[in-house]
């Protein structure tokens, strides 16, 4: 059976979450003189319909690094654009299940990022998009970002949360909403993160307006790995009260599902949505609001951030950020599931 990287955050059980953390800890700390060649003659093709920096670079760079070779095929120009049955356009896309044949047939994995408009922003279509990439190809297909999930990007983040506060278990961790002056941000990164920290045993608070829940079936399997591991999960409506007592702080910004469109061919309900960010404008990460939480209390994004938006320069810039050595894990993150999923035996 093929072994896919879709939603590991939903689908891996906490045991097998937290073995792979360790693994990816101890892969990193044998990067890079220990590790060449772990992936060698090893060829992945790279799909971005959504641009990207640090997922791009890091993963290329793992990949060189490793001994592999990295091709990246461009779906708005240079190839047809993959597309599902019901969005196909003569000799401008080409089916996905045929493009996962025929690429799965030339190398060893398939790596793709899709979220936003290449989908219509209707929720889940993207993830959708991937599921049909997986169906028919016959190597492991690796979600760089989908509508859903951003597994590459949470396991970077406990990466960073196991070296800055040491054994997670009983570790409080607010993952906040916070305003920007783009609605134009896909709920992937908190789902992800709330359903990676509960299963290393993390306390977790979910800040938000109450027209920025998440979706219903991540949160009910947060709660059910919660209580598996003994975490807890609660959720406030409140910045001050999320952010209180936290030994680290996750804010960022994320759309309301509320006014995505449900069905291909609906749009955005935009005067909605900029509406419900409006609200909001004072849900911001400052030096004042980082005084609420514990001493010492780091403060993380994922990267790009909205500095005087989503959060103040003097906490990004300041002792209480670990936004650049979290940037850096996507790297040894993204190494560990590249050697996951085609030479688990050097992560031994």
């Amino acid at each position: 059976m093929i072994s896919h990287w879709l939603a590991p955050d939903l689908t891996m059980s906490a045991p097998d979450y937290r073995a792979l953390l360790g693994a990816a800890l101890s892969f990193k700390r044998r990067y890079p003189l220990h590790t060449e060649g772990a992936l060698r003659d090893k060829t992945i093709y790279f799909i971005f319909y959504n641009a990207s920096l640090r997922t791009r670079s890091s993963f290329q760079t793992g990949l060189a690094r490793l001994g592999g070779n990295a091709i990246v095929l461009d779906p708005h120009a240079g190839i047809y654009t993959p597309a599902l049955p019901d969005a196909e356009i003569p000799y401008t896309t080409e089916r996905v299940a045929d493009v996962a044949r025929v690429l799965s047939s030339y190398g060893d994995a398939l790596a793709i990022r899709m979220y936003g408009e290449p989908a219509g922003w209707v929720y889940g279509a993207a993830h959708r998009h991937l599921e049909a990439f997986a169906e028919s190809s016959r190597v492991p297909v690796i979600n760089m970002e989908c509508d859903r999930f951003h597994p590459c990007q949470a396991l970077a983040d406990v990466m960073t949360l196991r070296e800055q506060l040491g054994v997670l278990t009983g570790r409080r961790l607010c993952i906040s909403w916070a305003y920007s002056g783009s609605w134009h941000k896909p709920v992937a990164v908190p789902q992800s993160l709330l359903l990676a920290a509960v299963k290393t045993g993390m306390d977790v608070t979910l800040a938000h307006p109450s027209s920025f829940a998440l979706d219903p079936q991540v949160m009910s399997a947060a709660a059910q790995f919660a209580e598996q591991t003994g975490a807890s999960l609660r959720v406030t409506h409140d910045l001050r009260d999320g952010v209180a007592d936290a030994h680290a702080v996750y804010a960022k910004s994320w759309c309301s599902l509320d006014h995505l469109p449900r069905h291909r061919g609906e749009t955005v309900d935009e005067t909605a949505m900029r509406d419900a960010f409006e609200r909001h404008r004072d849900w911001c990460i400052d030096a004042d609001l980082m005084r609420l939480a514990v001493p010492n209390a780091g403060y993380l994004h994922c990267l790009p951030v909205d500095r005087g938006q989503e959060v103040s320069d003097a906490v990004v810039e300041g002792p209480s950020s670990w936004v650049f050595a979290q940037a850096a894990n996507r790297l040894h993150a993204q190494n560990a599931v590249m050697a996951h999923l085609l030479n688990p035996g050097c992560l031994a």
